[in-house]
């Protein structure tokens, strides 16, 4: 019998919202802001405290870059993205991960990175309808980040960005730490059927 695959996957959309690390240099730029329209503490406090947010940013920024979860796993049924069953992570939806079968992947594309591997499943036309992106209306979508940027602990009840479709085209992308295309490609297309093309894309210089 196939052995499946499991590998560590790197970035903050293993456990957050896809896109919610953009909401960073938003509360620095406000928490900034209020600190230039005050007239009080003096100057150099406020300098200092602005400094200090900043080590702060770039260090929340950094450790959650680097995050790494084993949530990719593969064998001859399909894929599973999403946190392992085994997590204690608080949050319903956030723990909900995403089961796609080679039915429902057209082709694999594998990209080399420093960290590994990017790794993109593109959907075919026989996905799901819960496996595609839905369209969203736009006030809806605002409305959610909004939500998320005044009430940060409200991503407990978003799904992770690594279970959530990218669109245009419907796809999942996955960031594979200490992987090398080779052995991925080769892993994958032993897993996966005749009919699903796995490609390792090579830079021209």
């Amino acid at each position: 019998m196939q052995e499946g695959l499991s590998a560590p996957v790197i970035g903050p959309s293993t456990i957050l919202p896809r896109g919610f690390l953009w909401l960073a240099p938003v509360w620095y730029t406000a928490a900034a802001l209020a600190l230039a329209a005050s007239r009080w503490p003096p100057m150099w406090f406020r300098l200092s405290a602005a400094a200090g947010l900043a080590g702060v940013l770039l260090t929340f920024v950094l450790v959650l870059s680097t995050v790494r979860v084993r949530a990719f796993a593969a064998d001859s049924a399909g894929v599973r993205l999403g946190l392992p069953e085994t997590t204690y992570r608080r949050g319903r939806h956030r723990r909900q991960a995403r089961h796609l079968t080679w039915a429902q992947i057209e082709r694999v594309r594998i990209a080399r990175r420093p960290y590994g591997a990017r790794l993109e499943l593109m959907l075919s036309q026989d996905a799901t309808a819960a496996a595609r992106p839905g369209r969203t209306r736009l006030l809806r979508k605002a409305g959610t980040w909004l939500l998320l940027l005044l009430v940060p602990i409200w991503y407990l009840r978003r799904p992770t960005g690594l279970a959530s479709p990218l669109d245009r085209p419907p796809r999942y992308r996955v960031a594979l730490h200490d992987m090398t295309t080779d052995d991925l490609g080769h892993a994958l297309r032993a897993l996966a059927p005749p009919d699903v093309a796995v490609a390792v894309l090579v830079r021209k210089r």
